[in-house]
Order: structure tokens, then C-alpha cells, then sequence
């Protein structure tokens, strides 16, 4: 029998399976693992399969009726329109990281500011704010024993001496901390 006559998809004769051919078993399994190490690949080779997958046939038929200058010039539009609209004033609810000598904990913050900081603030991941407990009005709680509360007025006059670009308004509920 030649390779001419077997139909691609049909099982393989039992005299043409020898040891140079993969068991049964391996040929399934090995493309199993290709699919879920394709799958499990970093978050942008998945992506720019996708868009390989999606966008080309998308952007075949948008070539027709859209230049790529025009595309080009869209985006540059916007970029610069954005970069514009972050240099007003804004508020916004920003989340701030605080360390109370040794007590981290995070409490929301309404803000006011030009955008651009905002967005600085907002997307920056750095450390939490330093304070100590000298800095802070601090009371036991009526609830838990050995807790206590924080003033959230000298919170903000604390979070806000240490943040000087932006004007805290408030602060959003703050946790009780256990001593």
C-alpha cells in the first residue's frame, strides 16, 4: 500500500504503524499541550493572535472606504485632544495607600486637581504614604477594645500635608486599627 492511498483523516493500517511512526496516544496528547501552551502564553502573543484572527479580515474590507493617513491622523487627533483635556481641573476619587507605623491600609479619597496628576496618582503604584500615630487624632473604639479610631480630619490634613500638588476634599471611611 502507498501513501497515495490512504485518505487523510482515516486510521492509519496496523502494517504501516512501526517504530519510526508516534504511538496512537502521543499524537493527541503532544497537540493537546501545543494548544494549552498557546493558550497559556503571554497575554500579548494571545492578543496579537486574536487581532490576527479578528482585525485582518475587518481591516481588508474598511481599506476600501479608509486611507491609512486618515487612520493615523484619527489617532493623533485624539492623543492631542486627550493631552489637552488633562490640563483642566478635575475631581475625582482617588485610592491612597497609608502606613500608620506599621499598619497599612487604604482609604478613598475624593481629590481636586489638574488632570494630569490625577491620572498620575491614580496609576502609580508606589509605596504607601509614611505616618506615625503622632500625626493623627486617635481615639479607642467604643466597639472593639484595644482598637482604635482614627480622626478622618487629621487623616486628610496628614495625607494632604504630604501630597502638595493635589487639594484632598475628604477621605471615605476609615478602618479601625488594632493595637
Amino acid at each position: 500500500m502507498t501513501d497515495n492511498d490512504i485518505q487523510s483523516g482515516g486510521p492509519v493500517p496496523e502494517e504501516q504503524r512501526g517504530s519510526d511512526a508516534a504511538p496512537a496516544g502521543k499524537g493527541g496528547v503532544s497537540a493537546f499541550t501545543e494548544r494549552l501552551e498557546q493558550r497559556m502564553g503571554p497575554w500579548w502573543q494571545r492578543f496579537a493572535a486574536w487581532l490576527g484572527r479578528v482585525w485582518a479580515p475587518v481591516w481588508k474590507r474598511l481599506r476600501k472606504f479608509i486611507s491609512v493617513p486618515f487612520l493615523v491622523m484619527l489617532l493623533l487627533s485624539f492623543t492631542l485632544w486627550y493631552t489637552i483635556k488633562l490640563g483642566y481641573n478635575y475631581q475625582a476619587e482617588i485610592p491612597v495607600l497609608v502606613n500608620v507605623d506599621g499598619h497599612v491600609f487604604e482609604v478613598d479619597c475624593m481629590v481636586e486637581g489638574q488632570g494630569t496628576r490625577l491620572f498620575a496618582k491614580r496609576h502609580s503604584k508606589g509605596k504607601p504614604l509614611e505616618l506615625s500615630w503622632s500625626d493623627l487624632d486617635v481615639s479607642p473604639s467604643a466597639i472593639n477594645p484595644g482598637w482604635v479610631v482614627i480622626s478622618p480630619y487629621s487623616l486628610q490634613n496628614a495625607i494632604s500635608a504630604r501630597n502638595t500638588d493635589i487639594k484632598f476634599l475628604s477621605v471615605g471611611p476609615i478602618p479601625e486599627i488594632e493595637l
